[in-house]
């Protein structure tokens, strides 16, 4: 059986939100798949018996150190070994778990994948992968975050990567990949962006070219490759824009309103996995409700049965 790890400590609302998270998604899974607590063992407990769960779907791994939101990597990597999110990722590095997801500093944990699960091949960095609205469907953003300052070549990789993961958890066929940029025009943009246009003419993947930020929403790619730090702007700015509407025109009724709010609640997708590990890692929101963790589990559950990170080895060891 598949297990997923969850730090029972991460995120603001963490322990209660992690918790129930883990009681919903255990009820739904129905056996399908087995979560791992990792965290303080008295305070998991206390927290079981305050929602009157008996336990079912879930077991304990006891580790009682607690990684601080503020904490650096440096810090949790050295001196918070048995802490929740540490454990996380060592007990899928042991294959006691396949897959380990945290709610809490997504630096540590960023970090703790590294260090502990490694990279795939030559990719010199994983990636955040996010599920983002557009046009009749959901596509593709990456990086979201994980990194700011790539190389051309390593926008290569996560165009790769990103193709990969729309084939297996979004059933696209030879998905369209393009290069998020400020024209449409291969000289247009920074020299890196530039030079990842010609590289990833050249990729084994199907790219399309550059897309500008209005073309993010109409649906016409399936994946878009991005710096970083572009990419969490755009992030942000989406979950931004979801919260004003949310503030101006409330909640719409009817079949459409309850299409754009699937499509636009961040809590819906649950969590987004690091591309590029030899493992399955992934991250979800520091602000966490328990909606969140339930369906971060079951992408978490997902993307290990898939064996995406396997099929992304794969590709990869194709390339020189």
């Amino acid at each position: 059986m598949i297990k997923v790890a969850l730090d029972a400590m991460g995120g603001d609302n963490a322990p209660a939100a992690i918790i129930e998270g883990a009681i919903l998604a255990a009820k739904e899974s129905q056996g399908k798949f087995g979560i791992l607590l990792a965290g303080p063992e008295e305070a998991i407990r206390a927290q079981l018996s305050a929602f009157g769960y008996n336990g079912e779907g879930l077991e304990i791994f006891h580790a009682p150190d607690i990684v601080d939101m503020d904490d650096s990597p440096t810090v949790v990597l050295k001196t918070k070994q048995n802490s929740g999110l540490m454990a996380c990722v060592g007990l899928q590095k042991a294959g006691k778990a396949q897959a380990s997801i945290s709610a809490g500093n997504s630096g540590a944990m960023m970090a703790a994948c590294l260090m502990v699960l490694g990279r795939i091949g030559s990719i010199p960095r994983p990636a955040i992968a996010c599920d983002v609205p557009s046009f009749g469907k959901k596509i593709t953003l990456l990086d979201c975050g994980a990194n700011v300052d790539e190389k051309a070549s390593t926008l290569v990789y996560f165009g790769i990567c990103g193709s990969i993961y729309s084939e297996e958890m979004l059933g696209r066929s030879n998905p369209k990949v393009g290069l998020l940029n400020m024209g449409e025009e291969e000289k247009k943009g920074t020299e890196i962006l530039q030079e990842a246009h010609q590289l990833l003419k050249k990729a084994p993947i199907n790219f399309v070219g550059n897309v500008e930020g209005r073309d993010i929403m109409k649906g016409e790619v399936d994946v878009i490759v991005t710096p970083g730090y572009t990419g969490n702007v755009v992030l942000k700015l989406m979950e931004g824009f979801y919260e004003y509407h949310l503030r101006t025109f409330g909640k719409i009724e009817g079949a459409a309103g309850d299409q754009f709010h699937r499509d636009w609640d961040y809590a819906n997708f649950g969590a987004a996995m690091l591309l590029g590990l030899n493992g399955t890692g992934l991250i979800t929101h520091g602000r966490a409700n328990a909606k969140v963790i339930k369906n971060g589990l079951e992408t978490a559950y997902k993307l290990a049965n898939s064996k995406v990170a396997e099929k992304i080895a794969a590709k990869l060891s194709q390339v020189a």
